[in-house]
């Protein structure tokens, strides 16, 4: 593979210009050579800057963070850093599943009120709420919505 321009390298990774020569200011990525003063990319700094945009995308990890896991060897910083996001990450994906029961049990629910008349989501909000009160000691699980439990709310309520 040939040495990408900036240019180049901006395009193809939807990144501004002035991100990439702020990077190089803070140590994160170093052109591989610079033509005519410019500055041009080879495989082993798109493959950095791809990690780069991951971790910022998907890790959302700040760029002081991304120095940190990226340094050199192993260091305690890097396993702070990534120790703290994957149990923020399990915290969402958790809130998440929580919240695609609800939804999906909604979707289908023939109740007008779901919180005055659903007996399924009562039980699951009154959970949540003892939770939150402390009234509950149980550890925070994702809420499962029975094809039973399902039935039962659905059988006494239809929409006509």
């Amino acid at each position: 593979m040939n040495f990408l321009p900036i240019s180049e390298v901006t395009r193809l990774f939807d990144i501004r210009a002035s991100a990439l020569r702020y990077y190089e200011e803070i140590g994160l990525l170093k052109p591989a050579l610079r033509r005519s003063g410019r500055r041009h990319y080879g495989i082993v700094e798109l493959k950095r800057l791809a990690l780069i945009r991951l971790l910022q995308d998907a890790g959302q990890l700040s760029l002081t963070e991304i120095a940190d896991v990226l340094g050199k060897g192993a260091n305690d910083a890097a396993r702070t850093v990534l120790t703290n996001r994957v149990s923020t990450l399990e915290r969402q994906i958790e809130a998440a599943r929580t919240a695609k029961v609800y939804l999906q049990h909604r979707l289908t629910c023939p109740r007008e009120d779901p919180v005055g008349e659903c007996p399924v989501l009562d039980k699951q909000v009154r959970q949540w709420l003892d939770e939150r009160l402390g009234e509950v000691p149980e550890p925070r699980r994702t809420p499962q919505v029975s094809k039973n439990q399902h039935s039962i709310c659905c059988k006494r309520k239809r929409i006509n």
